[in-house]
C-alpha cells in the first residue's frame, strides 16, 4: 500500500465515522424531543403548600431550659460511655 491509497482510506473512515455520529446524534435530538413532548401531555399533580415552619429559637436568642438539660444529659451520657 502506498501513501496516497492509505490516505484515501483515511478520508472514508473519516466520513463514515462522521456520518454516524451525525446520524446518532440527530436520533437523539429526536427522542429528545418526542419524550419532551410526551411527559409534558401528562400534567403535574397539584402540590399543597407546605405549613409555615415554627421559628424554635426565641427571638432573643436563649434556649430554654429543657433543651440546655437534654444537652447536659447527652453530653453526660457521652463521656461516661467514651471513658
Amino acid at each position: 500500500m502506498n501513501v496516497t491509497e492509505l490516505l484515501v482510506e483515511a478520508g472514508i473512515l473519516m466520513v463514515v465515522g462522521m456520518t454516524v455520529v451525525f446520524v446518532f446524534l440527530t436520533i437523539l435530538i429526536f427522542a429528545t424531543k418526542g419524550l419532551t413532548s410526551f411527559v409534558q401531555s401528562f400534567p403535574e399533580p397539584e402540590t399543597s403548600t407546605p405549613a409555615p415552619r415554627r421559628n424554635t429559637h426565641s427571638a432573643t436568642g436563649d434556649t430554654s431550659q429543657q433543651v440546655v438539660a437534654a444537652i447536659s444529659a447527652a453530653i453526660k451520657q457521652h463521656r461516661k460511655k467514651n471513658n
